[in-house]
């Protein structure tokens, strides 16, 4: 029970630091895509800080429709996206993972 009294203390401290319109009142950044060109570790850089980014907008949001400062379709919206994000993250981190075993299995 101790669990679910923290995280409804832990929402409610978030909710009370969303503003009336339902974004965090707090200091954001807009991201900005990667230049033509760029490095690929500028590439995955800016890509994971914009998957970072919507899963905080999820729980942005989550935490305005709890605290009733936002549409429920709205929440919906940006936790599906927060939820696809963070698949496409735990599907290119196994990519990743799958190809350095793959490096290692490499004769030499």
């Amino acid at each position: 029970m101790n669990t679910i009294s923290s995280a409804i203390n832990a929402y409610s401290a978030l909710a009370k630091a969303v503003g009336s319109d339902g974004t965090e009142t707090g200091d954001t950044q807009d991201q900005q895509p990667a230049a033509p060109g760029a490095d690929f570790a500028s590439v995955l850089k800016d890509t994971a800080k914009g998957a970072v980014n919507t899963l905080k907008e999820g729980e942005t949001a989550t935490a305005a429709g709890i605290a009733g400062k936002a549409d429920i379709r709205d929440v919906v919206a940006a936790v599906t996206s927060a939820e696809l994000t963070l698949e496409t993250v735990v599907n290119v981190r196994d990519k990743v993972v799958n190809a350095y075993n793959e490096i290692l299995r490499m004769p030499i």
